[in-house]
């Protein structure tokens, strides 16, 4: 069993990645786990596959991922989110001094929500670079930041609910907090541990290879799409030069 340790606190790595959903359609509004196809949300929560409405995480990465998930997506960007859970149903599973790296992925508003999240501070890194002097690369200087917060803090993704074109759905609206025990405080050195390996290409805890592999298939086909358009595109530059 692989197992990262600090201060007491104990992180379980599981060889196949701990995978939850993010169901945010109509009367779900929850994460989930398992094969719930064609159930109802009060049925698959009776068959023990929900986990509540939020989830509070140490984040140990944030990626993006091009996937096709038929018959509703198709080569569309989704957020793929690596923590450690550490408060909600996902965590309540386990010891108290115990938890599990594990990753759900997050779609359309969310990710556009979160995205934004990043930019404001990365809006505050830039500021803080001009106020300080503006010494070293800006860009530098904002990662600092970001990996700073990113690991003082603990990340909570949390169902939100809305009305819509097509009536009620939900979005997972992502905030943050400081750590509120020694436990939090050893997930969140533990989450830093696991990003600064993935940074550098060592122990690549945070990969779903079903996911890399349904991305290297979305992106052949975009890829695909675009060889087949790419002849027109050529034609019209041809009469466009030829005309002039």
């Amino acid at each position: 069993m692989n197992v990262m340790s600090h201060d007491g606190f104990a992180v379980r790595i599981p060889e196949i990645p701990s995978r939850y959903r993010a169901n945010c359609s109509k009367e779900w509004g929850m994460f989930v786990t398992g094969d719930t196809k064609n159930m109802t949300a009060s049925e698959a929560k009776d068959a023990g596959h929900t986990r509540g409405k939020f989830v509070d995480m140490a984040v140990c990465w944030v990626g993006t991922k091009i996937l096709t998930f038929k018959p509703h997506y198709f080569n569309e960007p989704f957020g793929e989110i690596w923590g450690i859970p550490v408060a909600g149903e996902m965590k309540d599973a386990f010891h108290a001094n115990c938890s599990e790296l594990s990753t759900f992925l997050i779609h359309r508003q969310s990710k556009d929500k979160l995205q934004m999240t990043f930019g404001d501070i990365n809006r505050e890194a830039f500021n803080e670079w001009a106020a300080s002097g503006m010494n070293g690369n800006p860009e530098d200087f904002a990662k600092a930041k970001l990996e700073e917060i990113y690991f003082s803090s603990i990340f909570r993704f949390e169902m939100q609910d809305a009305e819509g074109e097509y009536g009620r759905y939900f979005w997972v609206k992502t905030s943050q907090h400081p750590a509120n025990d020694k436990n939090e405080l050893a997930a969140l050195k533990i989450a830093k541990d696991i990003y600064l390996e993935q940074l550098n290409g060592i122990n690549l805890r945070c990969v779903d290879l079903r996911l890399e592999d349904n991305q290297a298939i979305a992106l052949g086909e975009i890829e695909a799409e675009e060889q087949e358009t790419l002849p027109a595109s050529k034609a019209k530059k041809q009469l466009k030069s030829a005309s002039k």
